[in-house]
């Protein structure tokens, strides 16, 4: 799977915004952004947000962010177990 500018990632920011009780404008505040605009395009999944805001959208909402992009991580868990398996990697824990 690659992601590029045009791929369309489901997400769970709304629903966890929603149940954490915050609203849009308090969310795009404690992550630096001045206006909500950026965090609803996330929300309605026309942009993928990068590495530091998807980890600022965690820390602000208190939800990991595999939980957050819930089928993104599952698909790439899937491939990258796929792709261990194909070339032999074990995975060791010290």
């Amino acid at each position: 799977m690659s992601l590029s500018a045009k791929t369309k990632c489901t997400n769970n920011l709304k629903e966890v915004r929603r149940r954490r009780g915050l609203l849009l404008r308090d969310v795009a505040k404690m992550i630096g952004h001045s206006t909500p605009s950026h965090l609803s395009h996330f929300e309605k999944q026309r942009k993928l947000p990068n590495l530091v805001n998807a980890l600022k959208l965690s820390a602000a909402m208190k939800c990991p962010v595999e939980i957050l992009f819930l089928d993104l991580f599952n698909q790439l868990r899937k491939e990258t177990n796929a792709k261990r398996q194909k070339h032999n990697i074990e995975l060791t824990f010290k």
